[in-house]
């Protein structure tokens, strides 16, 4: 299952119809189909890396939230984390995704909205729709041209609180693994190294990412839920609990056993792996490896794709495309542009000298800035 584009209207601040969307616009090289994307079906291609970047209170994280609801809904067929999703919960949230999955197009509508039970805080499907269609190789440029879709009539009762999508998916799986941008607590162990149990427990692969960030440390392992060994490379080991391996670690190691452990799940698994500001606690050398795994093929075997946001403009040189690339601003709502669609922009020059340049208006407010220096002379 792969989601193909995604249209949102009534969440947040976004502005209506705001749409993000998966499938190549601009021509495809060989390079391109090497590199920058995964052939899911004969010639139905989407990114393997996708960028989100503006300045500061533009509005990406709000973006990444977007999808992060989204593959919530398609992994669990429920919305289970309501926390801030409605500003006005009067207002329906309304979704409109395409996707694919097993040689067929989805067009999937709804709307969400809570119950009316001030506690439970329950989010329920209304107006629930689903269309399909085959798919062939002669449509891969008519996939959003939905007048050859066909309504999917179904009589199950499902719950309010859960999706029609339960009919064509069948059964819970990952589908995308939300990395938040705030520093993490000392209860995100326990997911990590369970996280590790579920993939065979390889504890090589937990000390190739502990001495990326820690080249003192040889190995952690959890004995139970709340107790640790850690090993150094001096041959010590202590056991500590799991608020102690947290004052211990720096907050980068930290970040980077948890965030690294979803890379290797969503390689694994072929899981969407999405990340709020990438180069949090990383180091930039790191973080451009980081991407360069999603287009590695010998490494991303299984047609992951990876969605982040940043504040490094200079990760944009990576792309070799730019209809991946996403750029935020915010004027009373916040508005999402596509570098291909909206912009006159050679993909082969440089992204990022263009950003600094204020090629895309996003340049930081200079008066501002100014004003604050004087300030301080004061």
């Amino acid at each position: 299952m792969k989601i193909l584009k995604v249209v949102a209207n009534n969440f947040k601040l976004c502005e209506n119809n705001m749409t993000i969307s998966f499938i190549p616009e601009a021509n495809k090289t060989l390079d391109d189909k090497e590199f920058e994307l995964h052939e899911i079906d004969e010639n139905l291609f989407v990114f393997n890396t996708l960028c989100i970047i503006g300045k500061n209170a533009s509005g990406k994280t709000t973006v990444i939230d977007l999808l992060s609801l989204v593959y919530e809904i398609f992994s669990f067929f429920r919305v289970k984390n309501t926390t801030n999703l409605f500003l006005n919960w009067n207002k329906l949230v309304n979704l409109d995704i395409t996707f694919y999955n097993e040689g067929k197009l989805y067009r999937y509508i709804t709307d969400l909205c809570l119950d009316d039970s001030p506690v439970n805080k329950t989010v329920i499907f209304k107006n629930e729709k689903l269309f399909s269609r085959t798919y062939y190789k002669t449509i891969s440029k008519k996939i959003f041209d939905y007048s050859k879709y066909v309504e999917i009539i179904t009589d199950s009762k499902l719950p309010d609180d859960t999706s029609i999508l339960y009919e064509v998916l069948k059964k819970i799986n990952i589908k995308g693994i939300y990395s938040p941008s705030n520093d993490l607590s000392y209860r995100y162990y326990y997911e990590t190294f369970n996280i590790y149990k579920m993939i065979d427990n390889n504890h090589k692969i937990i000390e190739t990412i502990l001495k990326m960030f820690d080249e003192h440390l040889d190995n952690i392992e959890m004995v139970h839920d709340d107790k640790f060994v850690v090993y150094y490379t001096d041959k010590s080991k202590i056991e500590v609990n799991s608020k102690e391996l947290y004052d211990m670690l720096s907050s980068g190691t930290t970040k980077g056993l948890n965030l690294f452990t979803y890379v290797v799940y969503s390689l694994k698994y072929g899981t969407d792996l999405l990340i709020d500001e990438i180069e949090n606690h990383f180091h930039k050398t790191l973080v451009e490896n980081l991407v360069n795994l999603y287009k590695d093929k010998s490494v991303n075997k299984n047609n992951a794709t990876l969605i982040f946001t940043t504040h490094y403009c200079e990760l944009l040189d990576l792309f070799n495309r730019s209809d991946n690339i996403y750029i935020t601003k915010y004027d009373k709502q916040i508005k999402l542009e596509n570098v291909y669609i909206n912009y006159d922009f050679r993909p082969e020059l440089s992204k990022s000298k263009k950003f600094y340049s204020n090629a895309f208006n996003t340049d930081v407010n200079y008066e501002s800035l100014m004003n604050f220096k004087k300030e301080l002379m004061k």
